[in-house]
């Protein structure tokens, strides 16, 4: 499911999580991991990210017009990353690096009517979405998990085990939103069976606990990598 609209993310991106010896996914265990100190991505320049298309650009700051639908301003800079895409420039973004277990700490800004996400190991997505006000909130609102998909299913029924927020404490568009999450990575043995799935162990939103130990089967709907290449149970 491709996007193309816009988010931001701001000044700097922290995490702390457990690097995988350089082994296929498939023979990973859990003897091959590393706990690792915090670290931050500074967003003076693009070094931290794979290429990408011209829709993502480092800026001094944002504003967004809250009458407007997708509208964002910026200015000359450093410490912003905003994505502003348009047909033919809407690439995804990522890391220059590969995580298993993870805490991240990030904060985003989305304009009014926006829709993108959050994608852990490039298969598992927290949602972001303009979800201000909303009563009812869903796995497609801000901080849900995201759907897995079966396309043979029927018409309607495709979509299972997405996990909506505990509550909305989505703010208002143009603020800024402030993510805290906890991702535990699937484990496998050295035969490439899964022995254990994913699980969001903790995902904060605006200081309100939203998710608590949510396990997920497999890659959620618009997985950024290309399953044919897992080998899942």
């Amino acid at each position: 499911m491709k996007r193309a609209i816009p988010i931001f993310i701001i000044g700097i991106l922290l995490f702390s999580c457990t690097e995988k010896e350089k082994k296929t996914e498939l023979s990973e265990s859990l003897s091959q991991i590393t706990s690792l100190a915090f670290e931050s991505i500074s967003l003076d320049d693009m070094n931290d990210f794979e290429r990408t298309s011209n829709n993502w650009s480092v800026v001094g700051g944002v504003y967004v017009d809250r009458s407007k639908d997708r509208e964002i301003t910026s200015t000359v800079g450093t410490g912003v990353l905003v994505n502003i895409p348009t047909e033919k420039e809407k690439e995804n973004l990522k890391t220059n690096f590969k995580h298993g277990d993870i805490e991240l700490e990030v904060d985003v800004m989305i304009p009014k009517g926006s829709n993108s996400g959050l994608y852990f190991q490039e298969r598992y997505e927290v949602q972001l979405f303009d979800s201000w006000e909303v009563l009812d909130v869903s796995h497609g609102d801000m901080g849900g998990i995201n759907q897995r998909w079966d396309s043979t299913k029927d018409k309607g029924n495709e979509g299972y085990e997405g996990h909506a927020p505990r509550i909305n404490a989505a703010k208002a568009p143009g603020l800024w939103h402030h993510f805290r999450i906890i991702f535990h990575a699937p484990r496998f043995d050295s035969t490439g069976y899964k022995i254990k799935d994913a699980e969001f162990k903790e995902v904060w939103l605006n200081g309100t606990l939203i998710q608590e130990n949510v396990k997920v089967t497999g890659a959620t709907r618009g997985v950024l990598v290309k399953m044919k290449l897992l080998r899942l149970h």
